[in-house]
Formats: structure tokens, sequence, C-alpha cells
């Protein structure tokens, strides 16, 4: 595997794509590439003609001039665009759940916006009921905005929204910057240019990079499934200071899985026969931390693992003495005491160091009664 990770480090592919990724981007410094509300956001900045990115109504002509040569668009066709008085526009972000609704003088654009998921809960019905009765007099336009210019799941809504692509946005930029680029400021035509590499490499994956991490990823697939096995997420993340809090308390750390914070006492670890099938150190008991599985909750539990069976009768007959203990409902892993505090490790790696040591601590502290029990009958037996 080193000599697999060597070759790896020494291709000149990797160089690129090393290169490249450490180019400064705005929306990946925020890391926003891939969430609905802030390419709504971003998009509708663009549709207005009045906001201050210095491209007046060229992105609003050509985004228009799309939909309006569709045939689903209501008795419009493209070289209306021109003809429209564009100094009135008003663009609306999540009226009435519509993430961004486009308001002229004689039309309504309805755009539901949906990066990593489809239609869903009759929405786009609603939206298009709420708008006709909102708007009875202006023509209206449904779009369907997707990656790559998918329909919507139900059929009332294909017949009428039309199916625009972030494929299709990248195109009007692309031409903006060709075209444009020495008539904007140095800071929009970043914004442009950064905006378009995301949509590119993030949504449509068709960015020359995208090629390169492919055939990157085939020349070296072995070491890169390896690396990427042992990415930091919020469970190895978050283990360090589970563990360091343990320790603190005294106690001994016991087998280690992805997920999870097993301890037990310094006295128990060494007592306890070791001829569980479970656990990679073989623990026939065990308290348990998962505090990453569920997403929502770290779960303090305290078990006996599959074992041989005089150790399981002898702890099971021990730990049954707790005011603590509720019966097991399974017949390998004997779960009998169980704790959930809520805790999203996604959110809590975000939070500063204090705040999540704080957390941790506060899970254990609900638990600490009963763990201080339990190991206090253990270790009368053992």
């Amino acid at each position: 595997m080193e000599e697999k990770l060597a070759n790896l480090l020494t291709d000149i592919d990797f160089e690129k794509i090393e290169m490249s990724l450490k180019e400064p981007n705005i929306f990946k410094a925020l890391s926003v590439e891939r969430m609905e509300l802030k390419h709504s956001n971003f998009i509708g900045y663009l549709l207005n003609p009045n906001a201050n990115h210095g491209l007046d109504d060229i992105f609003i002509k050509k985004f228009l001039r799309d939909i309006f040569s569709d045939s689903k668009a209501d008795r419009r066709n493209i070289f209306d665009v021109d003809t429209i008085n564009l100094s009135a526009i008003e663009i609306r972000r999540e009226w009435r759940n519509i993430d961004i609704l486009v308001i002229l003088e004689n039309d309504v654009v309805v755009i539901e916006n949906k990066v990593d998921t489809m239609d869903h809960s009759n929405q786009l019905k609603r939206y298009k009921k709420i708008t006709e009765e909102i708007f009875s007099k202006h023509r209206k336009h449904y779009v369907f905005l997707t990656p790559f210019g998918v329909d919507p799941n139900d059929d009332d809504s294909k017949a009428n929204y039309i199916n625009y692509s972030y494929s299709q946005i990248s195109e009007i930029l692309t031409s903006i910057l060709e075209i444009y680029k020495n008539n904007l400021s140095e800071k929009v035509c970043h914004y442009l240019i950064d905006y378009k590499k995301t949509i590119d490499m993030e949504l449509l994956m068709n960015d020359s990079l995208n090629e390169i991490a492919l055939k990157l990823y085939n020349s070296h697939k072995e070491a890169l499934d390896f690396i990427f096995e042992n990415r930091p997420d919020p469970a190895n993340i978050l283990y360090p200071y589970f563990e360091k809090e343990i320790k603190k308390r005294g106690y001994s750390i016991g087998s280690k899985n992805k997920g999870y914070l097993r301890f037990t006492s310094q006295k128990l670890s060494k007592s306890i026969p070791k001829t569980g099938q479970g656990w990679p150190e073989k623990e026939a008991f065990l308290f348990e931390i998962d505090y990453f599985w569920s997403g929502k909750y770290a779960i303090v539990n305290a078990l006996i693992s599959p074992c041989d069976d005089i150790t399981k009768q002898k702890l099971l007959s021990i730990v049954e003495k707790s005011k603590h203990f509720k019966k097991p409902s399974g017949k390998k892993w004997l779960v009998f005491y169980k704790h959930k505090t809520p805790f999203i490790p996604d959110e809590i790696v975000k939070e500063d160091e204090e705040e999540i040591e704080k957390k941790i601590s506060d899970i254990i502290d609900a638990s600490e009664a009963a763990i201080s029990d339990i190991i206090k009958l253990i270790e009368s037996e053992f």
C-alpha cells in the first residue's frame, strides 16, 4: 500500500488536481457547492438587473430567451424578450416556498430549484395553483431547474414545467465572460468564473478536472479507496474528544470501532475474562457511546457481548441487581442500560473546542450515576 500511495503522489495528474484545487473559489470557501438555497440566492442575484453586479439585464435576457423559446412558455417566444419592460422587475426568494419568483409587468416566472433531490409532496402543483390565484392576469411560465434538465415526477407538472438545466446557466456565464468580460469589474468576473467552475465541477461534473480525476482514479483505485476510507469525518474528528473525557475520569478505553467509544473501569478491564466474540479485544462487558451512527443522539449503552455462557450468566446475575437495569431485548448482545442525549455530529464538529468538550462532558454526566453503580456491582464480584 505504501508503494501504491507513493505512485499516486508522484503522478503528474495528481499534481494537476492538487494545484487546481488550491486555487481560491469563494463558493468552495463558503462550502455552499451543493446547497440549493445558496444557489437560488446567487441565481436570483444574477437575474436582477438592478443588483450591483454590473450585468444590467444581460443575464435575465439570456435566461428569458431560453424560457420563451420553449413550447411550454405561455404565449411568448424568443423575440418577445427585447420588448419587455425590465425596469419594474421584482425578484422574490422563498415567497410562499417558491425558490425564485420573477415578477415582470405582464409575466411571472416560477423557478423551482433542485440540486440533489426531486419534486415531492405535490409542491409543483401547489406553486402553480398559488401563482394562478395571485397572478391571474399575468402570463405564467413554470421552470424546473436541475443539474441536467430532467422532468418533474408527476405527469401534470411535466406538461406545465419547462425543464431547465444548470448546464444552460453555465452556458450563459460562458457567453457573458467571453463577450462582456472587459466591461465588468474584476471582482464580478471572479465571482462569475468561480460560480461557473462550481457548477461545472460539482453539479455537472464535466469540468476538465473531473476528467483528470476519473483517469487518476482508474490508475490508482486501490490507493485512493484506502485514502477515502480513512478520510476525516465527524466520527474520527470527535473520537479524541470522547477519549480525552473518558480517560480524564479514570476509565480504561475498550475496543475501537468507527463512531463508538467503549470503556470500562481499570479493574474490570483486567479482571473479566476476555471470552467475547464480538469486539476486537474480546471483552465480555463494556460501556459504549454511539455518538455517530444515530445522527441525532449520543447513546450510552451498558452491554454484555456474545461470550462464554458462564461469564455471561454471572454478569447478568450481577447487573440485574442494579436499579438502572432493564431487561435486554436481544439474545446475543445484551444491552441492559441505555440513555440518549440529543447530539448531531455533523453540527457539533463545526462548534469551537470548548463547546464540543462541554457537550461530551454533559453526555457522560447524564449517565455517570448508572455507570458508577454498575461498575461497583460488577467489581464486587470479579
